[in-house]
C-alpha cells in the first residue's frame, strides 16, 4: 500500500496540486485535496489486489477550479501503469462527484481512483 500511496502523491505533486494523505495539516490554501485509501481483502485469480483511492477537494470562490483539477487528474491517471520494487500498479480514474458543503462559497468534489496491484516474484540473489 505504501508504494501505491507514493505513486499517487508523486503524480499529484507533478500536477502541482495541493495534497496531503489522511488530513490537511498545513496552512489552508485553496484548492486543496486530502486522500484516503481502502484496500479490499479479496485476491483475484492472478493474485491481484484492488482498492479505492478517494480524493476530497475543497475550493472557495469557484467550482470551476475543482472541475479543472478533476480533468487534469483524469488525464494523468488514464490507464496509468507503474512498476516499483517487484510490484505492478494500475491506477485508473473512476469518477468525480461534486458535493454540497452547506456554505455558499465553499465547494467540494470527491474524485475516485481505482487501484490494482500485482506482486512479482522476488529475484534470487546469485
Amino acid at each position: 500500500m505504501v508504494g501505491l500511496l507514493g505513486i499517487v502523491g508523486e503524480k499529484l505533486e507533478e500536477l502541482d496540486i495541493n495534497y496531503e494523505y489522511g488530513e490537511w495539516t498545513q496552512k489552508v490554501c485553496y484548492p486543496y485535496f486530502v486522500g484516503s485509501f481502502m484496500e479490499t481483502d479479496y485476491r483475484y485469480e492472478d493474485d491481484c489486489t484492488a482498492g479505492t483511492f478517494t480524493l476530497d477537494g475543497w475550493s472557495r470562490g469557484s467550482k470551476i477550479d475543482l472541475l479543472e483539477i478533476s480533468d487534469r487528474i483524469k488525464e494523468a491517471f488514464d490507464d496509468s501503469f507503474n512498476t516499483q520494487a517487484n510490484h505492478l500498479y494500475y491506477i485508473r480514474f473512476g469518477g468525480a462527484t461534486p458535493a454540497p458543503t452547506g456554505e455558499a462559497d465553499l465547494f467540494k468534489i470527491t474524485i475516485t481512483l481505482f487501484t490494482y496491484e500485482w506482486k512479482g516474484e522476488k529475484e534470487s540473489e546469485i
